[in-house]
């Protein structure tokens, strides 16, 4: 091939993603040609957020009002109570999956836990409110439900009981059905 063709992708210097030629010249152009570790990493965020935005925006997901999320999740606190009292649920089973398997022992920050689009803001916010809401049930319920026993209340808020709050509120935003939402959980983490 020709060493003069000018190609419109390059490679992250930090990541090695393809990214844009462009958007790299762009954020290069006022700088030495060696960009530092720093330069590099803000970079990197640069684009990932750049992609994760277009990512975002072709999937049609919502804008996320956080003013108003809290108020929405109560027409899910039904639904919540009857998880917490072993009905059933995606995300109990694989709670109770990991559990009899040892895994998880510690919740670690690298398991990805958020849910879907709503990202660790989401989780945040909709940990606060279950602990609020449904914390002493919870404590209660622990007495004689080994699964949220094992690992304790706030291993279940976090692994199963975000996951369902989660899953109904990207029902509710998107009008799919509960595989679907469990499917842009996944692919919008």
């Amino acid at each position: 091939s020709d060493g003069n063709v000018v190609t419109s992708a390059s490679t992250c210097p930090w990541c090695g993603e393809v990214v844009d030629k462009a958007l790299l010249d762009e954020f290069n152009k006022d700088k030495d040609s060696r960009l530092t570790v720093a330069m590099q990493t803000r970079f990197c965020r640069r684009h990932k957020t750049r992609s994760a935005k277009s990512i975002y925006d072709a999937n049609k997901y919502p804008e996320i009002d956080w003013q108003t999320l809290e108020d929405r999740f109560a027409k899910f606190n039904s639904d919540l109570r009857s998880v917490i009292n072993g009905g059933a649920s995606h995300f109990r089973m694989l709670h109770e999956e990991a559990i009899r398997a040892g895994q998880g022992r510690v919740m670690k920050e690298d398991q990805n836990m958020n849910p879907g689009y709503y990202g660790p803001r989401g989780l945040t916010v909709m940990s606060d409110y279950i602990v609020r809401q449904f914390g002493d049930e919870l404590k209660k319920r622990a007495l004689t439900d080994d699964v949220i026993a094992s690992r304790g209340s706030a291993a279940f808020i976090q692994c199963v009981l975000v996951g369902e709050l989660g899953t109904r509120m990207i029902m509710d935003d998107m009008g799919v059905d509960n595989a679907r939402a469990l499917e842009i959980i996944e692919e919008s983490k």
